[in-house]
């Protein structure tokens, strides 16, 4: 890595490099694996008293690694540790182990993850429970999704809650492909959630009471956009750039940049933080390189960066980025050298001591990847060519970004969201520039929305050049090709990330054995890739979706998927279209009525209306039977079920849903709820 001076000597220059790598594979462990604190504490002690020891005694040339591995012995260790003492669930107070007494719920709102008409949905932390009549302390952290009408303000982060509803763990099942709430919680460390109507939740404590300036910041400037002038859309595409505030955004407009690969714009990141950077010393240039000049200079930028990370309510995102600049602000101001490489290790190591959940967040990982990407591969990607002239040489040192960063974040994308932006090139080229004025003319804005003629003329300026950053992401998400479905399991892209690290080591550092061990990863991937063809090519599975408005089943059969849905619905066309990209399935054949009865794989499956009689074939045994429909059960309905496995659509009414539980569990049946329990997935 790094060209010509070669990875050993790139660590040697980057020795927070050598911290965070232990470090991290501690902290992975911890995740999957735990001991009692005591335990904990014994290892590392034990862990730095070895390495001292080894350090400060004279070793033989043979045995120098000692010291090495003592070393890596002990930060892996203390990851480890680190993981154990930040887990809630050890404790006998936890939310786990007082779910089932507790009556009632103290809670603290920390984030709020979206805040619409008639809902919110945000993380919180647990303080106390209420358990046979008494408030006893807990602790725990829970997904909050609170129901609200128009005369009830959504909460905000400070704000103390009280419940009535219970905590659940959340289990719910999502549609094959679809978005998993179970791995976006647990990716922050949370597996429990709260669903609260208005009248089981009220707010204790407003966090108006607390000093908190950046969340007043954050809703005057709200306000003042809401004054702009600006239309609806062009308005929420603004909070999403200055503010990385989407939940105004229409879904179209967010799709479209996700499919031109060019999202990363508006989860404020890096590129907002060196925007503000950049501007900040641009404006203070006139102060010179002088000592005090220096001084003045970093401490106005160090202001700025930390102001700014607090609008944005601290994201990882920005405080990776804000951690970095700092870094490198102070290094300027004392004229320090230093390394890319060791900042952004450095920046992990603290962010991860902050908060070591932090390491499951997808947000997290795609940020330090990226720049992981931009500081090992851009140096080599820009000197691959001599740009002739200056403006040539900054779209050249935009691609290299680009290519550099896509590289470390494409096996992780592919992935998660199995697809792959095609078009991301072009689309950052024309899309980055204009963010940059984008986030300038925003703050303009701000400024001076309430002036006349000035304010009126800056927001149509702004106006048309949203409308210019919305039409550029719809022109390159529409292309032909532009969001193909690529499927990469875990080992997958484990494959990927080690073919990228040996291709480095061969191509940068000139390595003969990476060559092989190159063309050996690849081998292995193609061969992966073809089995995983051959088991979509003999696949067969079932699947009732979640959505309410109607129950709409699929059967997939190889590379077709047959799907029965008498209603359409935004949700719907939108399940199905994850489930198509998540199976590899090439073909569709859809029907407007759910079929009586389907057979697949030696499996039987019926379909049954609770307001109609049908005739039932008693000689015909039912695997799987799908009751579904709205209004009154047919008196006699329970007597002709087959004694099998219920799933209960999710349009059936309550009083339906309610009987059929009852009946079933009396009878010794197994039911499926698919409003409760979420899609039902069936594989022969």
């Amino acid at each position: 890595m790094y060209g010509s001076m070669g990875f050993t000597r790139a660590m040697i220059r980057a020795p927070m490099a050598r911290v965070a790598a232990p470090f991290l594979c501690g902290l992975l462990a911890g995740q999957y694996a735990s001991l009692p604190l005591a335990m904990c504490w014994g290892g590392l002690l034990a862990g730095f008293g070895a390495w001292w020891w080894l350090s400060a005694r004279k070793q033989q040339y043979r045995r120098r690694w000692l010291p090495g591995m003592a070393f890596w012995g002990f930060f892996i260790w203390l990851g480890f540790s680190w993981q154990a003492m930040h887990n809630p669930a050890a404790h006998q107070d936890h939310i786990s182990r007082l779910g089932p007494q507790a009556k009632g719920w103290q809670v603290v709102v920390s984030e709020v993850a979206s805040n619409k008409e008639r809902s919110v949905r945000a993380w919180a932390e647990v303080r106390a429970a209420v358990v046979d009549g008494l408030v006893r302390p807990a602790r725990g952290s829970v997904l909050l999704t609170l129901l609200k009408d128009s005369t009830t303000a959504g909460p905000q982060p400070g704000d103390r809650l009280v419940l009535t509803s219970p905590i659940d763990t959340i289990d719910k099942q999502p549609d094959p492909g679809g978005f998993d709430v179970r791995a976006w919680a647990a990716s922050r460390g949370v597996y429990h959630e709260v669903f609260a109507p208005r009248e089981q939740w009220r707010s204790m404590q407003r966090s108006a009471g607390r000093w908190d300036p950046f969340g007043r910041m954050r809703d005057q400037i709200n306000a003042w956009l809401g004054n702009s002038g600006l239309p609806d859309r062009e308005r929420a595409l603004t909070k999403a750039l200055l503010l990385g505030q989407r939940d105004d955004m229409d879904r179209d407009q967010n799709q479209a940049f996700v499919r031109s690969g060019t999202i990363h714009v508006l989860a404020v990141s890096g590129t907002h933080v060196g925007i503000i950077y950049v501007a900040v010393l641009w404006a203070l240039r006139f102060l010179g390189k002088s000592r005090k000049g220096r001084a003045a200079r970093g401490l106005v930028a160090l202001l700025a960066l930390w102001t700014y990370a607090g609008l944005t309510g601290f994201t990882p995102s920005v405080m990776r980025a804000t951690v970095m600049f700092t870094l490198f602000t102070v290094a300027e101001m004392v004229r320090w050298r230093t390394n890319s490489l060791n900042s952004l290790a450095c920046a992990a190591v603290a962010l991860l001591l902050w908060d070591p959940q932090l390491l499951g967040q997808l947000g997290f990982q795609l940020s330090f990847l990226a720049v992981l990407g931009i500081v090992v591969l851009y140096s080599p990607i820009q000197r691959l060519w001599a740009a002739p002239n200056a403006v040539v040489g900054f779209f050249w040192s935009l691609i290299a970004v680009s290519v550099a960063a896509q590289a470390f974040t494409a096996p992780l994308c592919l992935y998660t969201f199995h697809a792959f932006p095609v078009w991301f090139l072009p689309a950052n080229l024309a899309i980055v520039g204009l963010v940059g004025i984008g986030v300038y003319g925003g703050a303009v804005l701000l400024l001076v929305h309430a002036i006349p003629v000035l304010g009126p003329l800056v927001a149509v300026l702004m106006k048309w050049l949203l409308l210019l950053l919305g039409f550029l992401a719809g022109y390159f998400a529409e292309l032909p090709g532009a969001y193909p479905a690529l499927r990469v399991g875990f080992w997958g892209m484990v494959g990927l990330y080690l073919l990228l690290a040996l291709l480095c080591l061969w191509l940068l550092n000139r390595r003969s054995w990476a060559r092989i061990a190159s063309l050996a990863t690849l081998a292995a991937l193609l061969f992966g890739w073809a089995w995983t063809a051959r088991q979509h090519n003999r696949q067969r599975s079932m699947v009732v979706y979640q959505d309410r408005e109607g129950t709409a089943c699929a059967f997939v059969q190889g590379r077709t998927m047959h799907v029965f849905s008498p209603v359409r619905s935004p949700w719907l066309e939108r399940s199905i279209e994850q489930h198509l990209r998540g199976s590899g399935v090439y073909r569709t054949i859809r029907a407007d009525s759910l079929p009586w009865t389907v057979e697949q794989g030696g499996l039987m499956y019926r379909f049954r209306r609770v307001d109609q009689e049908l005739d039932v074939d008693p000689t015909v045994a039912s695997s799987v039977t799908v009751m579904y429909g709205k209004g009154w059960m047919v008196g006699d309905l329970l007597d002709t079920l087959p004694a099998a496995q219920w799933v209960l659509g999710p349009d059936l009414e309550s009083g339906a849903r309610a009987r059929l539980r009852r009946w079933a569990a009396e009878h010794g049946h197994e039911v499926f709820d698919v409003r409760s329990d979420g899609a039902y997935v069936r594989t022969p």
